[in-house]
């Protein structure tokens, strides 16, 4: 049985690594005390959960949290569809669409970039379209999309594919009925504010997102 277990906890160990299980772990979700506001989207918010704790520090508040690490842009849908289930919601912060570049996607390495990363950034920026209809319909007030950094080191040749995503978005939000601010963070995100796995934010990382993030809140004047 001991040796069941550890197997088990190696086995998550290793997802969690990969940017978690393609159908979504959910590490780090932190208490909450204001749901009006929710988070969704992958391991960026969920890994360490510091950007949580960047916006609690700002805001005062504890956002409901449902960022699940490795979750593709289909799982995240279903986090929107457990969010907008709370008839009072006001504000969405957002991501999604890396893992279904970086897990068991098309090979998105090559310059130029093939057919088959095209084709799924554009069913991710349209899934994308569709999920900010949807807040839409349901009355929310605000989104809030946090876009992806450029990749260092190992990882570096995704950035094509994730440059070929800004240029979809200014149709995706642009044709959107919900009030929808994209945050760009490539800027302000350098190879010293990711984490030795060429992926994740460490705390300064997450400090410059959580940042981006809030001060968009703040000049929209989003419910926060």
């Amino acid at each position: 049985m001991k040796m069941k277990n550890f197997f088990m906890i190696l086995a998550l160990a290793t997802c969690t690594l990969l940017m978690g299980c393609s159908s979504g772990f959910d590490l780090h979700n932190p208490w909450a005390d204001e749901w009006d506001v929710q988070i969704i989207g992958d391991s960026i918010f969920d890994l360490s959960g510091d950007i949580h704790y960047v916006l609690e520090y700002y805001s005062g508040k504890s956002y409901k949290d449902r960022s699940a690490s490795g979750a593709k842009i289909s799982g995240i849908c279903g986090q929107l569809d457990k969010a907008l289930s709370r008839s009072s919601i006001k504000t969405i912060i957002a991501d999604g669409g890396g893992n279904d570049v970086l897990i068991g996607g098309p090979d998105c390495d090559s310059d130029p970039l093939t057919q088959g990363c095209i084709d799924t950034v554009e069913y991710v920026a349209d899934t994308m379209e569709n999920m900010l209809d949807d807040m839409y319909i349901e009355g929310l007030n605000d989104c809030v999309w946090l876009g992806y950094y450029h990749l260092p080191r190992s990882e570096a040749e995704k950035n094509e594919a994730l440059d070929f995503c800004y240029t979809l978005y200014p149709a995706v939000f642009g044709s959107s009925g919900v009030d929808a601010f994209l945050v760009d963070p490539r800027p302000y995100i350098t190879a010293s504010h990711v984490k030795s796995d060429d992926i994740h934010p460490n705390w300064d990382g997450s400090v410059i997102l959580g940042t981006l993030i809030w001060d968009e809140m703040v000049a929209q004047n989003t419910y926060r």
